[in-house]
């Protein structure tokens, strides 16, 4: 029997209830004189009520359902935050046998696309730089708090209604540019410029966009922000004089970026099953949590035990907003540290974490020592002649004495008008081995060359590692 066709479309604007979602996740200006405000003791006691309905939710779906009996764990075990390390984390490793056992969406999803016939879905996946891609589906509530979550962000980075934005992250089945992009339009009365990475709109012209109509600011990552910025001067513009954006919202290292646009330029952290967790204040120290949203921590590399401030390890994620897929002490393996409790300078006492300092998946250990991708980098563009452009790669090499070892390549580009590449090569192995303690092999590659590797202008995320092992 062929089944019955839907007789109704689940219109978008009847699919929530706007009022109630404004109330529980105040957009920007409400926010800002509310929610941003609250004590400590109103943000837990509303962190507490939220965690234990999303408990609730997370017990109807299989995959926690799984987990939890599993580790013997029971939702009524938690009975206060401070019970918080009973509930078991996760990792992408389980996810992605949870997309074996009930491939292709796994069964973490609450929706599958037939649900569509009653609730308007959203279909995104991660950029896939540590493996194969994770499907979520989102519900219109989870998009639109993400979108107001994103919204936040941006106020909070000096950004504000009227302004023409111009995004330049990649419009493809990730889900950053897009949630960003929603929250300018709808929740912030901004312009969005939807010009996407250099392979959608060259660089060149994203340049003469901002130049011509007097864009803003610029979303993007930073090293696609200095890109931007070097190419600009290439065409013999000065980013500071000739662009003038009075505010950069970006996602990395941004110091490089503010020396070429000198304009203040504010950092975040998000991720795609949860889109912005955190946002930089313009007191310029360390990323406040949108606390009525998430409760996170930092746990040992190892152990996974909670950590105290002040000490590197992963950072765990539970989102308190969900109403399709449930993310539940879910250990992102992202590297941060959380801050001191205390009021910032800002006024808030919504807690601080630590500007994302790599993935601990990505580590990988040379002669005893542990070195990440990412420091790497860092480092290497530490050096004013390089562009910011980087790849690293592991692989198995052999000693003089004829055994296997672990070895790490940085391949890394130069300005354009940089040119002696042997000396580049000394330079930068020599401030390697002084700063990590151990050698790193460096390779100076043609500039532009390195842009198949690491997904330049196709990725959301760029690739910096791969394990040729």
């Amino acid at each position: 029997m062929v089944p019955a066709s839907p007789t109704s479309v689940p219109y978008y604007f009847k699919s929530l209830d706007f009022n109630q979602l404004i109330t529980d996740y105040e957009p920007p200006f409400e926010f800002m004189d509310n929610t941003w405000k609250w004590s400590r003791e109103q943000i837990e006691n509303t962190q507490f009520q939220r965690l234990k309905a999303t408990l609730e939710r997370g017990s109807q779906i299989p995959f926690f359902h799984r987990l939890w009996e599993k580790k013997g764990f029971s939702p009524e075990d938690v009975q206060s935050l401070s019970d918080m390390n009973k509930i078991p984390q996760y990792t992408i490793d389980d996810i992605r046998e949870s997309i074996a056992l009930d491939p292709p969406f796994g069964d973490y999803q609450r929706f599958k696309f037939e649900d569509g016939t009653h609730t308007p879905l959203r279909f995104y996946t991660s950029g896939g730089t540590t493996g194969a891609p994770r499907p979520t589906l989102y519900s219109a509530w989870d998009r639109e708090v993400g979108a107001i979550l994103s919204a936040r962000t941006f106020y909070l980075h000096g950004i504000r209604p009227g302004d023409a934005v111009m995004n330049s992250w990649a419009y493809s089945t990730h889900n950053a540019a897009w949630i960003m992009d929603h929250g300018l339009w709808h929740w912030l009365g901004c312009t969005p410029i939807t010009t996407g990475t250099g392979n959608v709109t060259p660089t060149e012209k994203q340049i003469e966009f901002v130049k011509t109509f007097g864009v803003s600011s610029i979303l993007a990552t930073s090293d696609y922000l200095v890109h931007i910025g070097n190419t600009a001067i290439k065409m013999g513009l000065d980013p500071k004089e000739d662009l003038k954006l009075k505010a950069i919202s970006a996602f990395g290292p941004k110091e490089n970026v503010q020396k070429l646009f000198g304009c203040p330029v504010y950092d975040s952290y998000a991720f795609h099953e949860v889109q912005y967790v955190a946002a930089e204040c313009q007191a310029e120290d360390g990323l406040h949590v949108f606390e009525d949203a998430f409760i996170v921590e930092v746990v040992d590399f190892e152990t996974g035990e909670p950590l105290p401030p002040g000490h590197r390890g992963n950072i765990v994620v539970t989102a308190l907003y969900k109403t399709g897929t449930q993310q539940i002490r879910y250990n992102i393996q992202d590297i941060s540290a959380s801050y001191e409790m205390k009021r910032c300078s800002c006024g808030s006492w919504h807690k601080k974490i630590d500007y994302f300092q790599g993935r601990s998946d990505n580590m990988v250990k040379i002669r005893g020592i542990n070195v990440w991708p990412e420091a790497l980098g860092e480092i290497v563009n530490e050096n004013p002649k390089m562009n910011g452009e980087y790849f690293c790669y592991v692989e198995k090499s052999q000693d003089n004495g004829g055994s296997l070892r672990d070895e790490l390549t940085i391949l890394a580009e130069p300005k354009f008008n940089s040119s002696d590449y042997q000396q580049l090569h000394k330079e930068l192995e020599e401030e390697l081995k002084k700063r990590i303690g151990v050698k790193i092999n460096v390779k100076i590659v043609d500039e532009d060359s390195l842009r198949p590797l690491t997904g330049h202008g196709i990725r959301a995320k760029l690739k910096r590692f791969e394990d040729r092992r």
